[in-house]
């Protein structure tokens, strides 16, 4: 083998090295490549955006109601009744001083203006009835009327038996109450009664009516 042909088979030799050399480094590279993890990339994350910071709760205002208008009162309707006093029997009361006030020996009698109603319409008057006491004085009533009666209080805490009149074509309703004072038996007479009115004029009247 001539030195040209050794030289060339040299050359060749080494080449073959060289390539089997570059592929084994590549492969290796490749090899490297695949078992490294793949590096994720940083994803941008927007912030969460914040509430802003609340506003300041003001505190309530204190409820104020509305001004209400304070009602005028009425004046008193009974605050210009007048006394008057029976020195003989023993009893006052009181009345409005613009009614008709008349007086006999055994009673008295108040009346207002009666030309279109039956009321104010009041006596006071001495009966001839002698009882021992309320209980005598009202069975003495009730048959001399043939009605039942109740015993009540009028004025201040006398005891008194009340006879309450009907309504009829020929009269009023009224009510009558008997009582005894000093021996003597007394007869109030209220007529044309069952009305609010009458009938708070009434009541004013017998709650004052006071013996002495």
């Amino acid at each position: 083998m001539d030195r040209k042909t050794i030289l060339l088979v040299l050359m060749a030799f080494l080449l073959g090295i060289s390539v089997v050399f570059l592929w084994s480094q590549m492969r290796d590279m490749i090899g490297n490549l695949s078992s490294k993890p793949v590096k994720e990339l940083p994803v941008a994350v927007s912030p969460v955006p914040t509430s802003p910071p609340a506003a300041a709760v003001s505190s309530p205002t204190p409820f104020s109601s509305p001004s209400v208008p304070i009602p005028t009162l009425s004046p008193n309707p009974f605050s210009t009744w007048t006394t008057y006093s029976n020195n003989t029997l023993k009893y006052r009361f009181l009345h409005d001083p613009v009614w008709n006030l008349t007086t006999q020996s055994n009673s008295t009698n108040v009346q207002g203006d009666v030309s279109s109603v039956g009321w104010p319409s009041i006596n006071v008057s001495k009966l001839t009835i002698v009882a021992t006491d309320i209980s005598d004085l009202q069975t003495q009533v009730e048959n001399m009327f043939s009605e039942t009666t109740t015993q009540v209080s009028i004025g201040s805490n006398i005891p008194a038996v009340l006879l309450e009149r009907a309504a009829s074509p020929q009269s009023y309703a009224g009510k009558n109450y008997y009582f005894l004072h000093q021996g003597n038996t007394l007869l109030i007479s209220l007529n044309d009664t069952g009305h609010t009115e009458a009938d708070q004029i009434y009541q004013y009247f017998l709650d004052n009516f006071e013996i002495y």
